[in-house]
């Protein structure tokens, strides 16, 4: 069986580009932006792992799992749609924190491994899912998954998930200098800007779930599958 160091790479630039870590990072602010920058640090590294492991869920065991359950990958675009909606306009509204509330009444009881890990249990939903593991994502882990012949294909392209996670993991580690560089109203600014893109993939997700599932009903010209 040949090896296949192409494929690998090219999952790799795939599933980055569709994470979008760069473009995702006033979202993960949002979600962290009254925790001390230790905890925002930490939160990047266990955020990173955790996207690792629901990726590494989904390359061994998502068609069966969404089988399973009656799920189909149209219907998981729509309901992620609905949730980014909420998101995207509660950010819009200038609500800029995540159930902020129940973490910071604790953080004088609790270390900063603890306290990362109290806030990454709010955020794995939504922010890790759908935002970062979402349809385009998941859709992408599974074909690659069912390409990769042979033991040492699918160990290449365990690496490269392991890779874009730890490139996600950097990105946001480095995320707090981004905010402090943009200041108060520079960050006000990009996370209502956010918001509105957010509703707008939200829109998209759904109008790509509804045209997968009911082929022919929305323009071709209105999709991105």
């Amino acid at each position: 069986m040949a090896v296949d160091f192409g494929a690998a790479v090219s999952f790799y630039v795939a599933v980055i580009a569709i994470m979008n870590p760069i473009g995702n990072i006033p979202i993960f602010l949002n979600a962290v932006n009254d925790d001390p920058a230790e905890v925002q640090q930490t939160v990047a590294k266990l955020f990173g792992a955790a996207v690792l492991a629901i990726a590494l869920f989904f390359y061994f065991v998502g068609q069966p799992f969404l089988a399973l359950f009656g799920i189909t990958i149209p219907a998981f675009r729509i309901a992620g749609g609905i949730l980014l909606m909420l998101i995207g306009m509660g950010m819009m509204n200038g609500k800029t924190k995540l159930d902020a509330d129940g973490l910071k009444n604790n953080t004088s009881e609790t270390n900063t491994l603890e306290q990362a890990q109290m806030r990454l249990s709010r955020i794995i939903v939504p922010v890790a899912m759908p935002l970062f593991i979402g349809p385009g994502a998941i859709t992408t882990v599974i074909l690659f998954s069912q390409q990769a012949q042979g033991f040492v294909n699918n160990l290449l392209m365990i690496l490269s998930l392991t890779a874009v996670c730890a490139t996600i993991a950097g990105i946001l580690y480095m995320s707090r200098r981004f905010a402090n560089l943009l200041g108060d109203n520079g960050m006000q600014i990009i996370t209502r800007s956010m918001g509105l893109i957010l509703c707008a993939m939200a829109v998209q997700f759904v109008i790509n779930g509804i045209a997968q599932l009911l082929p022919g009903v929305i323009n071709p010209l209105f999709t991105k599958i």
